[in-house]
This record gives C-alpha cells, structure tokens and sequence, in this order.
C-alpha cells in the first residue's frame, strides 16, 4: 500500500487543481473575455509601478527564509549564492509547488555546494517552520489587534474574531518560548528529536515570514481599484487564507485556488475587476521570476559542470561553521 501513496498523493492534488479551476470557471463565467481584459486594462501603469516595486522588494526578503536556514543548521554560504538558490527556489517553488519544483531546485543547488541531504531536509523543514511560525503571528496580531470585517462565508462570529486571533498569536508565542528554553539544543517530542533555533534566530524568522506576507499581500492590494471598499487590514487576513489553502494543498502554483478563494471571500470589490488583478498579481509575482530563475538556472548549471574536484573539494568543506558558532 505504502508505494502507491506518492501516487495517491499526486492524484489528489490534480482533484483540488481540477475541483479549484471548475469552481473558478463558475465564478467567472458570467463574464465576458473583453470584460476581463477591460479590467486589467483598467490597472493604471502607476499601479504597475508599485507592485513591480513591492514584487522585487518580496523576493529580496524571501533570502532571509534560506539565509536563516542555513545558519540554523550550521552552515555558512557567500550571499550571492543565498540568493541564487532562494530566488530560483521559491520562483520555481510558487509555480510548480514546494514538493514538484522548490525543493528539486534547492537539493540540486545545496548538494553541489557540499551540503549533505540531511542537512537539505533540516534546511527544508526550517523554511517552512518559518512561514508557518511567520503566518500564525501576523494572522493572530492582525486578528486581535486590527479592525478586521471577516466574510461571513467563513462562519466565525464577530465575537469570535479576537478569540481565535489570541489562539494563533499563542502557537506562535508558544514557539519562541520553547527556543529559548531550548537556547539552541535539540530537543525531544513524541519520541523524536528536533532541533531548533537560538531564540534571536527565531524572532528573525518571525519578522522575515511577517515581512514576507505583508508585502506579497500589499503588492496584490495595490492592484485592485483605487476606490475598492476594502481595507488593507480587512484585506490581509483573506489573502493569509489563500495562502495557507495553495501552501496545504500543495496544487502548483496555486492555481485555481488562490483565485476561487479570493473572489469568494473578497467584498467590496467587483469580482470581474478582482480576477483582473489578481491575473496581473500572477504574472509579476509567478511568471516573470519564473522566466528569470529558468535562465538563471541554465547558464550556472553549465558553470557547476565546469568545477574541478578540488574546487568542489574546497567548497564543500567552506559551507561547514567552525564548531557550532551561530550568527547571534
């Protein structure tokens, strides 16, 4: 049975993408291509503007997610290749999913540098307990804290907002006590040892997963029509539903499902208009960094093929942190 899991697995996958898109087809159906077009064409090149800005401005703080990692296993790399393998992984990874392209991207770059596979899973699992820890404390400050009007298609009373705000923000809480109890030692829980990260380390990926989705969110935001009747803060929890459901249902690129989500849950916008920005939000956000981290990827594959065994030599043993020397 346990071999056709993976095959199960892949399966279920392509029923969400499929179940998604119909769904999405359901929605927009009532409404015309030149409608459509119309409503991307609606978006002023100003608006363009700010969310080419915001979009570059993301990807640069999603090398905190593999700068963070690799410190957090004890290892060390020059900045430029950080950067590399976090550009191209997380542009492959928002297009083809975590499992399907990401992590391919990132064990192909991490091992020719030297980096053992266990310490590519332990860098892989650090980077999602940064979205994660990052996604439960702005979903928990934002519901507590912010002027949020929830769509009532999620079903939570009003009184429950603040409630259920304090239960995600104490996860995350929960979290950083437990690493600074742990002040950078593995710990054991439910007969497994995990190792986490020194306190400092832990606060640093909080706000780079916090950053991370404030901007992405902003940078969509941007793009609706400047006289929408949302705002930002009511806006924001909607978009960190959309993302968990693309992240736990692991359809690549979310496709489908970040749309149906959205304009299910979204008021105050015309849906038609919605589906235009979030078209262009795909487009600059997914495609276009796609596109660059291909050719990125071509030309230095041909550049790792040229190393010689000493070079490879020399820089597998420069990867490796004297001792267990951590950054803070």
């Amino acid at each position: 049975m346990k071999k056709f899991l993976p095959l199960l697995g892949k399966l279920f996958v392509l029923f969400i993408c499929l179940m998604a898109c119909w769904l999405l087809y359901n929605k927009v159906k009532s409404y015309s291509l030149e409608e459509i077009i119309g409503s991307i064409q609606q978006i002023s090149s100003m608006q363009l503007l700010y969310a080419v800005l915001l979009v570059i401005l993301n990807y640069v703080i999603l090398i905190g997610y593999d700068w963070l990692a690799i410190r957090a296993i004890h290892r060390r790399l020059p900045l430029s290749r950080v950067s590399l393998v976090s550009f191209t992984g997380c542009a492959v990874s928002y297009n083809l999913g975590a499992l399907l392209g990401g992590t391919t991207v990132r064990y192909r770059l991490y091992s020719a540098w030297g980096f053992h596979a266990i310490d590519i899973v332990r860098l892989v699992l650090m980077l999602a307990v940064t979205f994660w820890i990052g996604a439960l404390g702005l979903a928990g400050g934002v519901l507590c804290f912010a002027d949020v009007a929830v769509p009532p298609e999620l079903g939570i009373e009003p009184s429950h907002i603040r409630p259920v705000g304090a239960a995600l923000l104490v996860l995350c809480v929960l979290y950083l006590l437990l690493c600074w109890w742990a002040k950078g030692r593995a710990v054991r829980l439910w007969k497994k040892e995990f190792s986490l990260p020194t306190l400092p380390l832990a606060l640093a990926q909080t706000f780079v997963a916090c950053a991370d989705l404030i901007v992405a969110a902003y940078c969509l935001y941007v793009l609706l029509p400047p006289d929408s009747d949302i705002g930002f803060a009511s806006f924001l929890p909607n978009y960190l539903l959309a993302q968990v459901a693309v992240v736990l249902t692991h359809v690549p690129g979310g496709v489908g499902v970040l749309e149906v989500i959205l304009m299910h849950i979204i008021h105050g916008v015309e849906p038609a208009l919605l589906f235009g920005a979030i078209l262009v939000f795909r487009v600059l956000y997914y495609l276009v960094p796609l596109g660059i981290s291909a050719v990125m990827l071509f030309f230095y594959e041909f550049r790792l093929r040229a190393r010689t065994p000493e070079q490879i030599k020399a820089e597998a043993e420069a990867t490796i942190l004297p001792g267990k020397t951590m950054l803070f």
